[in-house]
């Protein structure tokens, strides 16, 4: 009788350093190999491993047992109690772009928009049971799982409000001021009900995601950041717009040409002298005119420049420069 219970001791020993090292080499093959979920014994005990990035929640009996956020860690779960993980969801930002090509402002003047958005998931059993991971498209249902769905969530919640800042908003807040009145709107208009001072990309981003923050709430999802990348207008007005940049910078071209030309007269004067230079610029105005008579004021202004022709000018006297020219208008004016 001892001699049996010395073998049924011995035996029970063995099969506890088995099952021991079982367990320790599962640990060590499962984290060796990067699995989440090792099914043992049959798969009477299962061994979940997760990362400090990954949520889990876990369900004994249908019901959540306990909710994991985080932290990174393994644990043994037993089937055969009824427990069993529910969902392991990636905690880390993602990033979502959207756009919409036909946003319409206050006055009914569509711009393209482009949206990129940062999210999380925030709750994690709002998440996992407040979200249908089939969505309805074109008739038919699409099982597209709970990332899917809540993307398209997303996308959605962010049309509905953006579309409605954006109609509260003069589209001459959206563009440059230098060009706003080029569009025919008042940007100073707020007499409409509920109108917004929204007037920059940044300042709209900053309105969208405060407005779309508690709706993603109700989902489980948070948003960590949201920008504005791009408002387009449409081709037309676009046109307009680049037109009004062009035309603002003609005063600053025509100046810099007036600079480069006086320069260019002063050197010559200097070569050529004040004299030849003025008589220059004067005949270059009655290009293709006919005289039947040489003009008396000509005659008299060649007669006037006697030698100076001759010598070249080194260096002009303080009259002479006032005399010279600051463009082909000064000339016709002389």
């Amino acid at each position: 009788m001892s001699t049996l219970l010395t073998i049924l001791v011995v035996l029970l020993m063995v099969i506890a350093v088995i099952v021991a090292a079982r367990i320790a080499l599962a640990r060590y093959f499962a984290i060796r190999d990067h699995k989440a979920d090792v099914p043992m014994f049959g798969g009477a005990v299962r061994l979940i491993l997760w990362e400090q990035s990954d949520g889990l929640i876990l369900l004994r009996y249908k019901r959540v047992s306990e909710v994991i956020q985080g932290d990174g860690g393994t644990r043994f779960i037993f089937p055969i109690r009824g427990e069993e993980v529910r969902a392991r969801v990636s905690l880390r930002y993602r990033m979502l772009t959207w756009e919409d090509p036909a946003v319409l402002t206050r006055e009914s003047i569509q711009v393209h928009i482009k949206v990129a958005l940062w999210w999380k998931v925030a709750d994690l059993e709002k998440y996992v049971f407040n979200i249908d991971p089939e969505i309805h498209v074109e008739d038919a249902d699409q099982k597209v799982g709970i990332l899917g769905a809540a993307e398209e969530w997303l996308k959605l919640l962010t049309e509905s409000t953006l579309r409605t800042l954006v109609s509260r908003t003069s589209v001459a807040l959206l563009v440059s001021a230098n060009a706003s009145h080029y569009l025919h709107v008042d940007p100073g208009r707020n007499d409409l009900p509920n109108a917004t001072g929204v007037a920059s990309a940044d300042v709209l981003a900053g309105d969208l995601a405060k407005g779309l923050e508690p709706k993603a709430l109700e989902y489980g999802l948070t948003i960590q950041r949201l920008e504005i990348q791009d408002i387009g207008l449409a081709n037309e007005i676009q046109e307009a717009v680049n037109r009004v940049w062009k035309a603002s910078l003609l005063p600053a071209q025509t100046e810099q040409e007036m600079k480069a030309r006086q320069i260019e007269l002063q050197r010559a004067a200097e070569v050529l002298g004040i004299d030849a230079v003025v008589m220059n610029e004067v005949l270059k105005n009655f290009q293709g005119a006919s005289f039947l008579n040489f003009p008396q004021f000509l005659e008299t202004f060649m007669s006037s420049l006697g030698g100076k022709l001759g010598a070249p000018k080194t260096q002009l006297a303080g009259a002479d420069r006032q005399r010279l020219p600051s463009g082909p208008s000064s000339a016709s004016r002389a």
